[in-house]
Protein backbone atom coordinates (compact mmCIF):
# COMPACT_ATOMS: atom_id res chain seq x y z
CA UNK A 1 0.00 0.00 0.00
CA UNK A 2 1.09 3.25 -0.83
CA UNK A 3 1.22 5.68 2.48
CA UNK A 4 1.86 9.64 3.18
CA UNK A 5 3.79 10.26 6.88
CA UNK A 6 2.55 13.50 8.60
CA UNK A 7 4.36 15.35 11.09
CA UNK A 8 3.95 18.71 12.97
CA UNK A 9 5.58 20.24 15.55
CA UNK A 10 5.22 23.67 16.62
CA UNK A 11 6.53 26.29 16.48
CA UNK A 12 6.67 26.72 20.63
CA UNK A 13 8.34 23.26 21.14
CA UNK A 14 11.45 24.18 20.54
CA UNK A 15 13.01 20.95 21.90
CA UNK A 16 10.77 18.40 19.79
CA UNK A 17 11.99 17.26 16.42
CA UNK A 18 9.66 16.12 14.09
CA UNK A 19 12.32 12.76 12.98
CA UNK A 20 11.20 11.55 16.08
CA UNK A 21 7.78 11.17 14.63
CA UNK A 22 8.91 10.38 11.00
CA UNK A 23 11.18 7.42 12.51
CA UNK A 24 8.77 5.81 14.36
CA UNK A 25 5.86 6.14 11.18
CA UNK A 26 8.81 5.12 8.98
CA UNK A 27 9.39 1.90 10.73
CA UNK A 28 5.41 0.89 11.08
CA UNK A 29 5.24 1.38 7.36
CA UNK A 30 8.17 -0.78 7.18
CA UNK A 31 6.68 -3.62 9.41
CA UNK A 32 3.43 -3.42 7.36
CA UNK A 33 5.32 -3.80 3.98
CA UNK A 34 3.77 -0.69 3.01
CA UNK A 35 5.74 2.04 0.13
CA UNK A 36 6.27 5.42 1.70
CA UNK A 37 5.67 7.56 -1.55
CA UNK A 38 4.91 11.30 1.05
CA UNK A 39 6.53 12.74 4.11
CA UNK A 40 4.47 16.32 5.14
CA UNK A 41 6.03 17.94 7.92
CA UNK A 42 4.29 21.12 9.10
CA UNK A 43 6.03 24.01 11.90
CA UNK A 44 2.86 25.18 13.02
CA UNK A 45 0.09 25.51 15.27
CA UNK A 46 -2.53 22.53 15.02
CA UNK A 47 -5.21 24.74 15.88
CA UNK A 48 -5.61 26.00 12.45
CA UNK A 49 -6.06 24.34 9.13
CA UNK A 50 -4.36 26.32 6.40
CA UNK A 51 -0.85 24.50 7.48
CA UNK A 52 1.32 24.51 3.92
CA UNK A 53 2.07 20.83 4.12
CA UNK A 54 -1.18 19.88 5.93
CA UNK A 55 -3.25 21.67 3.04
CA UNK A 56 -0.71 19.91 0.61
CA UNK A 57 -1.17 16.25 2.17
CA UNK A 58 -4.86 17.04 1.20
CA UNK A 59 -4.47 17.91 -2.07
CA UNK A 60 -2.31 14.64 -3.50
CA UNK A 61 -4.76 12.63 -1.25
CA UNK A 62 -7.35 14.32 -3.43
CA UNK A 63 -4.85 13.06 -6.68
CA UNK A 64 -4.95 9.55 -5.05
CA UNK A 65 -0.86 9.55 -4.51
CA UNK A 66 -1.80 7.70 -1.57
CA UNK A 67 -3.93 5.20 0.13
CA UNK A 68 -3.15 6.01 3.78
CA UNK A 69 -1.71 9.08 6.00
CA UNK A 70 0.06 7.70 9.07
CA UNK A 71 0.58 10.24 12.05
CA UNK A 72 2.43 9.60 15.39
CA UNK A 73 -1.24 10.61 17.21
CA UNK A 74 -4.29 12.94 16.63
CA UNK A 75 -2.81 16.13 18.26
CA UNK A 76 -0.12 16.01 15.35
CA UNK A 77 -2.97 15.92 12.88
CA UNK A 78 -5.11 18.85 14.17
CA UNK A 79 -5.65 20.17 17.39
CA UNK A 80 -8.90 22.47 16.27
CA UNK A 81 -11.33 20.57 17.96
CA UNK A 82 -13.94 17.24 17.37
CA UNK A 83 -15.96 18.71 14.37
CA UNK A 84 -13.04 19.32 12.47
CA UNK A 85 -11.54 15.80 12.75
CA UNK A 86 -14.65 14.52 11.39
CA UNK A 87 -14.15 16.87 8.89
CA UNK A 88 -10.49 16.40 7.80
CA UNK A 89 -11.30 12.41 8.50
CA UNK A 90 -14.16 12.68 5.93
CA UNK A 91 -12.25 14.50 3.37
CA UNK A 92 -9.62 11.77 3.34
CA UNK A 93 -12.41 9.27 3.24
CA UNK A 94 -13.72 10.68 0.61
CA UNK A 95 -10.52 10.24 -1.55
CA UNK A 96 -9.98 7.04 -0.42
CA UNK A 97 -7.89 7.84 2.16
CA UNK A 98 -7.28 5.70 5.23
CA UNK A 99 -6.21 7.15 9.13
CA UNK A 100 -3.75 5.49 11.01
CA UNK A 101 -2.59 6.98 14.39
CA UNK A 102 1.18 5.14 16.16
CA UNK A 103 -0.69 6.42 19.26
CA UNK A 104 -4.16 5.61 18.79
CA UNK A 105 -5.02 2.50 17.09
CA UNK A 106 -8.91 3.14 18.12
CA UNK A 107 -8.85 5.92 15.79
CA UNK A 108 -7.95 4.17 12.67
CA UNK A 109 -10.12 4.16 9.46
CA UNK A 110 -8.80 0.49 8.47
CA UNK A 111 -9.59 -2.64 9.75
CA UNK A 112 -12.89 -3.54 11.96
CA UNK A 113 -13.45 0.15 12.74
CA UNK A 114 -14.12 1.59 9.10
CA UNK A 115 -17.57 0.99 8.68
CA UNK A 116 -18.25 2.84 12.08
CA UNK A 117 -15.78 5.91 10.85
CA UNK A 118 -17.41 5.72 7.46
CA UNK A 119 -21.03 6.68 8.83
CA UNK A 120 -19.37 9.66 11.66
CA UNK A 121 -17.50 10.53 8.41
CA UNK A 122 -21.08 10.73 6.65
CA UNK A 123 -22.82 12.30 9.63
CA UNK A 124 -19.83 14.82 10.00
CA UNK A 125 -19.93 15.79 5.99
CA UNK A 126 -23.74 16.28 5.67
CA UNK A 127 -23.69 18.45 9.39
CA UNK A 128 -20.73 20.82 7.67
CA UNK A 129 -22.47 21.02 4.52
CA UNK A 130 -26.21 21.88 6.07
CA UNK A 131 -24.00 24.83 8.03
CA UNK A 132 -22.49 26.17 5.00
CA UNK A 133 -25.65 26.67 3.49
CA UNK A 134 -27.05 28.65 6.67
CA UNK A 135 -24.66 30.41 6.56
CA UNK A 136 -24.10 31.63 2.77
CA UNK A 137 -27.83 32.66 3.22
CA UNK A 138 -27.86 34.57 6.26
CA UNK A 139 -24.82 36.71 4.53
CA UNK A 140 -27.10 36.97 1.03
CA UNK A 141 -30.02 38.27 3.70
CA UNK A 142 -27.81 40.47 5.11
CA UNK A 143 -26.41 41.88 2.11
CA UNK A 144 -29.95 42.58 -0.01
CA UNK A 145 -31.23 44.11 3.92
CA UNK A 146 -28.40 46.46 3.15
CA UNK A 147 -28.74 47.30 -0.22
CA UNK A 148 -32.42 47.71 0.15
CA UNK A 149 -31.72 50.45 2.95
CA UNK A 150 -29.77 52.26 0.19
CA UNK A 151 -32.70 51.35 -2.38
CA UNK A 152 -30.18 49.55 -4.24
CA UNK A 153 -31.04 46.00 -5.58
CA UNK A 154 -28.12 43.58 -4.33
CA UNK A 155 -27.90 40.86 -6.93
CA UNK A 156 -24.91 38.01 -5.63
CA UNK A 157 -21.37 38.15 -7.00
CA UNK A 158 -21.58 41.45 -8.29
CA UNK A 159 -21.70 44.42 -7.01
CA UNK A 160 -25.21 46.19 -6.55
CA UNK A 161 -26.28 49.10 -8.98
CA UNK A 162 -28.12 51.96 -7.91
CA UNK A 163 -31.84 52.14 -8.51
CA UNK A 164 -31.17 55.01 -10.91
CA UNK A 165 -28.72 53.12 -12.91
CA UNK A 166 -31.29 49.92 -13.07
CA UNK A 167 -34.13 52.43 -14.35
CA UNK A 168 -31.81 53.44 -17.05
CA UNK A 169 -30.99 50.16 -17.80
CA UNK A 170 -34.54 49.04 -18.02
CA UNK A 171 -35.75 52.21 -20.26
CA UNK A 172 -33.09 51.21 -22.74
CA UNK A 173 -34.24 47.74 -22.77
CA UNK A 174 -38.05 48.98 -23.20
CA UNK A 175 -36.71 50.89 -26.09
CA UNK A 176 -35.54 47.75 -28.21
CA UNK A 177 -31.62 48.27 -27.41
CA UNK A 178 -30.03 44.34 -26.88
CA UNK A 179 -28.07 43.52 -23.96
CA UNK A 180 -24.80 43.99 -25.86
CA UNK A 181 -25.40 47.57 -26.51
CA UNK A 182 -26.68 48.10 -23.31
CA UNK A 183 -23.55 47.29 -22.05
CA UNK A 184 -21.46 49.18 -24.29
CA UNK A 185 -24.01 52.22 -23.80
CA UNK A 186 -24.11 52.19 -19.65
CA UNK A 187 -20.06 50.76 -19.33
CA UNK A 188 -21.24 47.65 -18.15
CA UNK A 189 -20.61 43.79 -18.62
CA UNK A 190 -22.70 41.63 -20.52
CA UNK A 191 -23.04 39.79 -17.71
CA UNK A 192 -24.41 42.41 -14.99
CA UNK A 193 -26.96 43.39 -17.59
CA UNK A 194 -27.98 40.06 -17.64
CA UNK A 195 -28.95 40.26 -14.02
CA UNK A 196 -30.53 42.94 -14.29
CA UNK A 197 -32.36 43.21 -17.42
CA UNK A 198 -36.45 43.16 -17.33
CA UNK A 199 -37.83 39.48 -17.81
CA UNK A 200 -39.71 39.32 -21.11
CA UNK A 201 -42.85 39.19 -19.22
CA UNK A 202 -42.17 42.35 -17.16
CA UNK A 203 -40.87 44.13 -20.87
CA UNK A 204 -43.99 43.15 -22.49
CA UNK A 205 -45.69 45.17 -19.02
CA UNK A 206 -43.87 48.61 -19.81
CA UNK A 207 -43.94 48.61 -23.66
CA UNK A 208 -48.02 48.51 -22.81
CA UNK A 209 -47.85 51.07 -20.19
CA UNK A 210 -45.92 53.24 -22.14
CA UNK A 211 -48.21 52.83 -25.31
CA UNK A 212 -51.37 53.23 -23.04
Amino acid sequence: MKVALYARVSTLDKDQNPENQLRVLRQAAEQASDEVVAEYVDFDSGRKSDRAQFQQMLKDAGKRRFQLVRVWDLSRFTREGIQKVFEHLSTLDQCGVGFWSYSEPMLNTVGPMRDLFRALFGWAGAYHSERTSENVKIGLANKKAKAAAKGETYVHGRRALEQARIEELHALQVDGLSVRKIALAMGLGVGTVQNYKLSEEELQQRRALQAA
